[in-house]
C-alpha cells in the first residue's frame, strides 16, 4: 500500500489482471507505384485524395496510382501508405542555382523531390545590392509560394540534421528546398544570374524507363539504408490490404501541353508571363513481369499473414486470358479481380475516360464494407464508386465460370451501377475453407488481436494461473465479436471453443517453456469451423492455424 502524506482522494488498481482484447482496424491499405513527385521508397500515410495530391502530385500518363487513390478514397477508403518507386540511379532532382555577377552561386534552388515535375517551376526574385529579398515561387498547377529572405531560410534548413530531414512529416516537407552553396556551380549545372530576376528549374527526371520488377518488390533493411518498394511496406503494421496498380502497361501517349498565357498588350499593367519549361519527351516504364509481382504480392502478404494481395489482371483480357492469369497460384492471402474500370481522366490522353486496373477501389470497398459492416461481411455486391463502365461486360454464362476458376468479377448493372460480384481468395480446392474473402481476413484479425495483445505472457510463471488468465482474455474477446455478429453460431459454444488447460499442455511442454492456447471460431457460413493456435514461448508469441470440427 502506498503511504500518502496530502488529503485528497487517491486511485489505486488492486486487480492486475491484464487488459482485454480490443478492437483492431482493419480498412487500412497499402500500394505501391509511381508518381508525379513525393519521397520514393517511403511510406507515406495518406487520408485524403487532397493530401495525396500535395504529396504526390497529380495523375500522370505513365500510371495509375494517382487513379487508384483516387478510386480508394471516392469508394471510402479513410487511409492508406503509399510508396513511390522509380530507379534510384536515374530518379533527379530539378534545381537552380542563382549566381552573382562573378558567377559564384549565393543561392541554390532545389526540388523537394526526384521528377520532372520540378523543371516546371518558375522562380522569380527581387534583389538588391546583390541581396535576394524574396522569391515568388510559381509551380506547374497554377500555385504561388511567397519566400522572404530566403538565405535566411536556407541557412535554417541547412542546420538540420540527417535525422531531422528524414523524419520530417512528408506532407509537411517544403515543395522546394533553399539551400547555401558550399561548392561552385557545376559546369553545364542550370543556373541563372541574380540580375535575371527569374529562371526554371531544370535537371529534374522521373526514373522511369529502366525501372525494373525488381524495384517494386523491394529490398528489406540494411547496412543502415531504409527498405525498398514493397519491403517498405513490412514496418507498416497496420497494413490490411496491398496493391500494386502500377504493374500494368500504359499506353504510351503525352497529354497536351496547357500553355502558359501570353502578355496581354491591352493591359500591360498584367504580370508579365512565366518562361515554358523546355519541351523534352515524357518518360515511360518499361513493360514488368507481371506474374512475378504477383507471386511477390502474394509471397509479401503470406510472410506478414495479417494482410491480403488484391491483384488485377491486364487490360483488354478475355475472359479465358484473366483466368489464365490466375491459374498459377494458390493462397488464401490474395484475391484477383477482372476486368479493369471506366473512370474520368483529367488528362484526357484518349478521350474524356481512361481505363484503369480496379485494385485501387476494391481496396475503397474493402475498408467501406470493414467500417460499415465489418471485417466477417464479404466485401461483394457494393457499387464501385467513380466507376463509369467496365472494361469488358461479363454476362451470366461467362461469370459464372470466372467465378468458379476463382476470378471476382466486376459486373454493369443496369439501373444498379458497376458493382463487386466476387469474394474468392486464390487458394486451392482441397482448402475450401480459405474460399472467401471475408473468412480469411476476419481469421487474420482474430489471430492479429490475440498476438498483439497477448505479448505480457512473454516470461510469466509458466503456471496454471497464466493459462486461466490467457483463457479468460481470449474467452472475452471472442465472446465480443459473438454478440457483435461477427461469428456464426446459435450459442457462444456453437461459435466458439478455447482451451488452455493441462489437456493441451502436457509437462513436457511446460519444460519446453510454451504454453499453448488451442481456439477455435466458427466464421459466418458458408465457411467450416477454424481453429488457431496460440503458443507462448520462453520470449515470443507463435501462431498456427488449423481446420477442424468445434471440438478440435
Amino acid at each position: 500500500m502506498r503511504s500518502y502524506h496530502t488529503p485528497g482522494v487517491y486511485f489505486e488498481r488492486d486487480d492486475a489482471a491484464p487488459p482485454l482484447i480490443g478492437p483492431l482496424r482493419t480498412d487500412v491499405a497499402g500500394m505501391v507505384g509511381i508518381a508525379q513527385r513525393g519521397p520514393l521508397n517511403l511510406p507515406v500515410r495518406i487520408e485524403s485524395r487532397q493530401q495525396f495530391a500535395q504529396v504526390f502530385g497529380a495523375p500522370i500518363p505513365q500510371a495509375y496510382l494517382a487513379y487508384a487513390a483516387e478510386s480508394f478514397f471516392a469508394n471510402g477508403g479513410q487511409t492508406c501508405w503509399f510508396v513511390r518507386v522509380a530507379h534510384p540511379e536515374d530518379a533527379r532532382v530539378a534545381s537552380l542555382d542563382i549566381v552573382d555577377r562573378t558567377g559564384t552561386p549565393i543561392l541554390r534552388l532545389r526540388a523537394g523531390s526526384p521528377g520532372t515535375w520540378g523543371n516546371a517551376v518558375v522562380a522569380r526574385w527581387l534583389a538588391r545590392e546583390g541581396q535576394i529579398l524574396s522569391i515568388t515561387l510559381h509551380y506547374p498547377d497554377g500555385s504561388q509560394e511567397l519566400v522572404r529572405n530566403p538565405s535566411q531560410v536556407a541557412n535554417l534548413a541547412s542546420r538540420r540534421t540527417v535525422d531531422e530531414q528524414i523524419t520530417l512529416d512528408p506532407a509537411a516537407r517544403p515543395l522546394v528546398v533553399f539551400e547555401v552553396p558550399t561548392t561552385p556551380a557545376a559546369r553545364g549545372s542550370n543556373s541563372a544570374s541574380i540580375d535575371d530576376g527569374e529562371a526554371l528549374l531544370g535537371g529534374g527526371a522521373d526514373g522511369l524507363a529502366d525501372l525494373t520488377t525488381a524495384h517494386f518488390i523491394g529490398e528489406g533493411p540494411r547496412d543502415r539504408e531504409p527498405a525498398t518498394g514493397l519491403a517498405a511496406l513490412e514496418s507498416i503494421a497496420d497494413v490490411s490490404m496491398v496493391a500494386i496498380p502500377d504493374m500494368m502497361p500504359v499506353i504510351r501517349i503525352a497529354p497536351h501541353p496547357i500553355r502558359r498565357p501570353r502578355l496581354d498588350c491591352a493591359n500591360l499593367s498584367a504580370p508579365s508571363p512565366l518562361p515554358e519549361p523546355p519541351d523534352s519527351p515524357l518518360e515511360f516504364p518499361p513493360a514488368f513481369d507481371i506474374g512475378a509481382l504477383h507471386e511477390a504480392l502474394i509471397g509479401h502478404c503470406e510472410k506478414l499473414r495479417y494482410r491480403v494481395a488484391i491483384l488485377d489482371t491486364p487490360d483488354n483480357l478475355l475472359p479465358e486470358a484473366a483466368m489464365a492469369v490466375r491459374g498459377p497460384f494458390s493462397s488464401s492471402f490474395a484475391a484477383i479481380y477482372y476486368p479493369w474500370i471506366v473512370v474520368d481522366d483529367p488528362l484526357q490522353l484518349t478521350s474524356l475516360v481512361r481505363r484503369i486496373p480496379p485494385s485501387g477501389a476494391v481496396a475503397g470497398v474493402y475498408a467501406r464494407n470493414d467500417r460499415l459492416y465489418g471485417v466477417h461481411r464479404a466485401p461483394a455486391n457494393h457499387v464501385v464508386e467513380g466507376a463509369l463502365d467496365v472494361g469488358f461486360d461479363v454476362n451470366e454464362i461467362v461469370h459464372g465460370v470466372l467465378n468458379d476458376a476463382d476470378v471476382n468479377v466486376l459486373r454493369s448493372f443496369p439501373g444498379r451501377g458497376i458493382r463487386i460480384f466476387g469474394a474468392r481468395t486464390m487458394t486451392s480446392p482441397s482448402e475450401i475453407i480459405w474460399r472467401y474473402v471475408n473468412v480469411r481476413r476476419l481469421v487474420s484479425m482474430i489471430e492479429k488481436a490475440i498476438e498483439r495483445s497477448t505479448q505480457w505472457t512473454v516470461f510469466e510463471p509458466n503456471a496454471v494461473a497464466l493459462r486461466r488468465e490467457i483463457d479468460r482474455v481470449i474467452r472475452a474477446y471472442l465472446e465480443t465479436l459473438f454478440r457483435q455478429g461477427v461469428l456464426d453460431g446459435g450459442s457462444s459454444e456453437d461459435a466458439y471453443s478455447v482451451t488452455c488447460d493441462e489437456t493441451t499442455n502436457p509437462p513436457e511442454e511446460a519444460d519446453l517453456g510454451r504454453v499453448i492456447c488451442r481456439i477455435g471460431v466458427q466464421p459466418p457460413k458458408p465457411a467450416e469451423f477454424v481453429v488457431v493456435v496460440i503458443g507462448k514461448t520462453q520470449n515470443a508469441i507463435e501462431v498456427l492455424q488449423e481446420t477442424g470440427a468445434l471440438d478440435g
